[in-house]
């Protein structure tokens, strides 16, 4: 299988990009190894800037459902679990990263495909990105930092409906709710992310750094604490994927009818 993730370095500005543009570039265990060392080279000092892509008509369509309700059946918890902590790792890498995340949206980002845009510092979407938090449809709790960049990004009562009620916004609701930094015709997307990219790429690292270090701490984090967040709600997620209504809610997606929940 081709390896699912790529990353490049050119100009200074680096790119990771989600590789399986057939699953809409869900995310499986085999990234593992593909992120933790995109995420080591992007904190090299040749890179200025990260760009995070999918590859295809998608960003990402959250996790890989038919690889977890398999996983789920056969009880492969270690496995689900170590790409719940692999979110978390993903999250937390991105966040304290000393340098600017871009994430280049089109179309679906969907559950942990939402949570991988909001963990960048800006977010560039084409006309046709759609965003959801989908988790609660299939009986799920937000992962990959999804709640706790979501609760950074928006007040509680909007960060609660988006995550409660698992409706999906349009590129310009997204943008109306401070989601998203930018909109672009989708024919304008690539000349937008080069312009963005370059005038990063020619900015001050060090002051980058510091400005991102000042936005954690003035919401009241710093590395340990994200970290802590990060892991608690990691702990929710793992407890959901356990539980019948997650069983039904997988099932239900990949029958394609409505779950009946308990």
């Amino acid at each position: 299988m081709p390896a699912p993730i790529r990353f490049e370095v050119h100009d200074r500005i680096a790119t990771l990009t989600l590789d399986r543009p057939d699953k809409l570039n869900a995310l499986i265990p085999e990234m593992k190894e593909g992120f933790e060392e995109a995420l080591a080279k992007a904190a090299e000092p040749g890179v200025k800037v990260l760009l995070l892509r999918g590859a295809g008509r998608a960003f990402c369509a959250g996790g890989d459902i038919g690889w977890m309700a398999r996983a789920r059946v056969e009880g492969r918890w270690t496995e689900m679990e170590a790409l719940l902590d692999l979110g978390a790792t993903v999250a937390h890498g991105l966040a304290t990263l000393p340098k600017p995340v871009v994430a280049v949206v089109q179309g679906p980002a969907a559950g942990a495909g939402m949570s991988l845009a909001l963990g960048a510092d800006l977010r560039i979407a084409s006309s046709d990105a759609a965003f959801s938090m989908a988790f609660v449809k299939i009986g799920l709790h937000p992962d990959w930092g999804g709640s706790v960049m979501l609760s950074r990004l928006v007040n509680p009562a909007l960060a609660g409906e988006l995550m409660l009620l698992g409706e999906t916004l349009t590129a310009e609701r997204a943008l109306v709710l401070g989601l998203v930094n930018r909109v672009v015709p989708a024919d304008q997307l690539e000349a937008a992310v080069t312009a963005l990219g370059q005038r990063l790429a020619a900015g001050p690292s060090e002051t980058f750094a510091r400005i991102k270090a000042t936005l954690l701490r003035n919401q009241g984090l710093d590395a340990e604490g994200l970290r802590a967040r990060l892991m608690a709600e990691g702990a929710q997620m793992k407890a959901a994927m356990r539980h019948a209504d997650a069983g039904e809610g997988l099932a239900a997606f990949l029958e394609k009818r409505a779950p009946k929940f308990a």
